[in-house]
């Protein structure tokens, strides 16, 4: 009897919170609905944003492909291609008139690019005594392929984490903004470090608290991430005054030798932040958790499982700093490797940097692991006492 009546009562429970569920389902649905839209309709502006250039924008309509003879005669062993294509003015001084282009490209694309109808190029035009269009290609236009990943990254984001999603959408945008406007006050003279530094605190703390709100977990999180970004600098220091230091010579395009030291530290600075942001919030979540769990739970169990959930993560959060680093080397390697370059000279003496920044990332996560277990510890165990 008593079965019947919980089995009762579940089913009333259920067809009561019935209409409920489906008002949040019919109301998720319409919201990304309108999202979407939304982004379509972005996305259909981008790829007709030609009014937007100053530059002249011709979209590609008919291509012919044939051999190059001038590249052959110059002893090239790379086979190389002419184009001739033909192409409509979609802004300036000639919109809507036919023009002929022509493009010279390699077989491998290194340094210049193969055309296809329906592509949109930046061109220089130039109108002869007949009236007959021709010109110089700049670039192909390819905003419109960033604004269609851009759109399919916010979609799948809200799909995906919902509510969480689209905070995490607002703090990109924001951290997004302000790294634009540090560039600027950087190219106005301000010093790049003091830049970073404000960057590191900022976008620490507003992407935490954008993530995981307002909380002690948020507030353990910031604090340790900040330590350990401090840590690993100040032994990174430690390492320069008793060692020869870094030749910064390997930095590519060295532009402002004067500070080249500086921009180094904020490459450090900003490039492992990612990762131990991940670590602390990852760290202050499972501590916190426990305690919410136990409110007895000793501190040598936390540190214990602590410890355990780093070890897990740690081996993940150095292989996406390696990854993140060396992904941008790859065609620098694969270029000098077709040059005949043996992989340990390449290593050695045109990727210094990628290493550099590698390994001193690697030791702020390693460092992150105890400084964010004490921290949260501190935050969750001792402090609440205390409350």
């Amino acid at each position: 009897m008593k079965i019947r009546n919980r089995i009762a009562n579940i089913q009333r429970n259920g067809i009561d919170r019935l209409p409920k569920l489906l008002f949040n389902k019919r109301k998720s649905l319409t919201l990304f609905c309108v999202v979407a839209v939304l982004l379509i309709t972005g996305v259909y502006i981008i790829a007709n944003n030609y009014q937007w250039y100053d530059s002249t924008i011709v979209r590609i309509d008919s291509v012919e492909n044939v051999s190059d003879p001038s590249a052959l005669a110059n002893g090239s062993s790379e086979k190389h291609y002419l184009q001739i294509l033909s192409g409509t003015v979609m802004n300036g001084n000639f919109p809507n008139k036919k023009i002929q282009l022509k493009n010279r490209y390699s077989a491998t694309e290194v340094f210049d690019d193969q055309y296809k109808a329906g592509d949109e190029v930046f061109v220089t035009v130039r109108q002869t005594d007949g009236g007959v269009l021709s010109g110089l290609i700049l670039g192909m236009k390819r905003d419109k392929y960033m604004a269609v990943l851009c759109a399919a990254l916010i979609l799948f984001i809200l799909i995906i984490a919902t509510k969480k999603g689209l905070f995490t959408i607002l703090s990109l945008s924001v951290n997004i903004a302000l790294f634009w406007y540090a560039l600027d006050l950087y190219s106005k003279g301000t010093d790049i470090l003091f830049l970073s530094n404000c960057l590191v605190l900022l976008f620490t703390v507003l992407s935490l608290l954008f993530i995981s709100g307002l909380n002690r977990k948020t507030l353990s999180a910031i604090l340790a991430t900040l330590i350990s970004i401090a840590a690993t600098l100040f032994l990174f220091q430690l390492v320069m005054m008793t060692t020869d230091g870094v030749d910064y010579a390997f930095m590519e395009y060295i532009a402002s030798p004067n500070d080249l030291p500086d921009i180094f530290m904020s490459q450090i600075m900003l490039g492992g932040l990612g990762a131990i942001m991940d670590v602390a919030i990852t760290e202050a979540a499972t501590i916190n958790e426990l305690i919410a769990r136990d409110k007895r739970i000793s501190i040598k169990d936390l540190i214990k499982s602590g410890r355990e959930v780093g070890h897990d993560i740690m081996g993940t959060m150095i292989n996406v700093m390696f990854f993140t680093y060396i992904s941008g080397s790859i065609p620098l390697i694969i270029l000098k490797m077709n040059s005949d370059i043996r992989l340990h000279t390449i290593i050695l003496y045109h990727m210094p940097m990628e290493l550099y920044r590698f390994f001193i990332g690697s030791i702020g996560i390693l460092l992150s692991i105890p400084v964010s277990l004490f921290v949260s510890i501190l935050f969750f165990k001792k402090v609440r006492r205390f409350a």
